[in-house]
């Protein structure tokens, strides 16, 4: 008896290209083939944040980075492999339809949800400027599910929200760790400080992360010295230590909100911001995803994202899976967020900064 051939990669997809080829009755583009082979490598990790990107994803994931895209204005993840509702950003489509925070998607355009990864979620509600998407969601609390028929349009990412609240105190909002996320915040601060604000207030929750780089800049506008984040990497010779610049811009009071969408670059700063004791952190437990991915372009079009690394808080501390517990634990309905006055956290932040000041 023969025994089976050991396969490795190589040889199972041109043995498999070859039987299609000359057997299959409708055989596949070599492109789609090699964009097949590449997502099932990718699917074969142990690695719940890997993900291959066609090359239409790989571009909606330029324009989410870069600050602008076309679609309804959420920003989704994936829970126990539901996909849900992390955040729907101000003055966007999804906002006037009715969305909210929390809302599991169910199916998109009449079709049920359970065969697709998150990637293609996203291709589904992205489109056209102009065109129509049906979502349906089930919403905590609704006995039935909720169908929500809504235009497309260009999204322009908003990197923060501003306020000055009784006459002392900031309030900044940060919705993403995109390429402005720093500059932005710094601007906010800034305006804030000129009109009479004592202190900070800097809201993270639904806060799904983005750029690591971006969050270390966002911590050197508070921390003068020290380190912002140790990446612990596979090899030993990969690990990397990222320190804050030395250029902050503040040394007033901060108050941190945080919840348990605050993730990856929200996590950072509020883990660092706590270890130096240079914030308070008010709100519940952050979502614990303390792992690093990176982004490969690949030759043939599309990219791969791989986690290739975890970090640890300037105090040595992994969040992963883990999470940044806050130091005044205040929790409350994810509906509640919508309004501020009914939005016990932030209430609770600004009682909080008001003893610093």
């Amino acid at each position: 008896m023969v025994g089976e051939a050991q396969p490795t990669p190589v040889n199972a997809a041109r043995e498999v290209r070859n039987i299609i080829m000359r057997e299959a009755l409708k055989p596949s583009s070599d492109e789609s083939m090699a964009a097949g082979v590449a997502k099932g490598m990718v699917e074969s990790l142990d690695d719940p944040y890997a993900m291959y990107f066609d090359k239409q994803h790989y571009k909606y994931f330029q324009e989410q980075t870069d600050g602008a895209f076309y679609g309804i204005g959420i920003t989704i993840s994936d829970r126990d492999g539901q996909p849900y509702v992390v955040s729907v950003l101000p003055g966007t489509p999804a906002e006037k339809a009715g969305l909210k925070p929390d809302d599991e998607i169910v199916s998109i355009d009449g079709v049920k949800r359970e065969k697709w990864d998150l990637d293609e979620v996203v291709r589904r509600i992205r489109g056209e400027e102009g065109t129509q998407v049906t979502i349906e969601i089930r919403r905590k609390g609704s006995k039935s599910l909720l169908k929500f028929t809504i235009t497309r349009a260009r999204i322009e990412v908003p990197n923060t929200e501003k306020e000055l609240v009784d006459g002392t105190v900031g309030y900044v909002r940060l919705y993403t760790f995109n390429e402005r996320a720093a500059e932005d915040i710094a601007a906010a601060i800034d305006d804030l400080t000129n009109k009479g604000a004592k202190g900070f207030v800097i809201d993270l929750r639904d806060n799904p992360g983005g750029l690591l780089n971006e969050s270390v800049d966002v911590l050197s506008l508070f921390v003068k010295d020290g380190v912002a984040v140790t990446v612990d990497a596979r090899n030993p010779k990969d690990d990397e230590v990222f320190r804050v610049s030395g250029r902050t811009i503040t040394d007033a009071p901060l108050v941190l909100l945080v919840n348990e969408n605050s993730a990856s670059a929200s996590e950072i700063v509020a883990g660092a911001l706590q270890d130096y004791g240079r914030a308070k952190l008010v709100g519940v437990k952050t979502f614990g995803k303390g792992s690093v991915q990176q982004i490969e372009p690949l030759s043939f079009g599309g990219a791969i994202k791989l986690t290739i690394a975890h970090y640890l808080t300037p105090k040595g501390r992994s969040i992963d899976k883990v999470g940044v517990t806050p130091d005044v634990v205040v929790k409350m309905d994810p509906k509640d967020e919508a309004d501020k006055a009914t939005d016990v956290q932030l209430k609770r932040a600004i009682e909080e900064l008001k003893k610093l000041l």
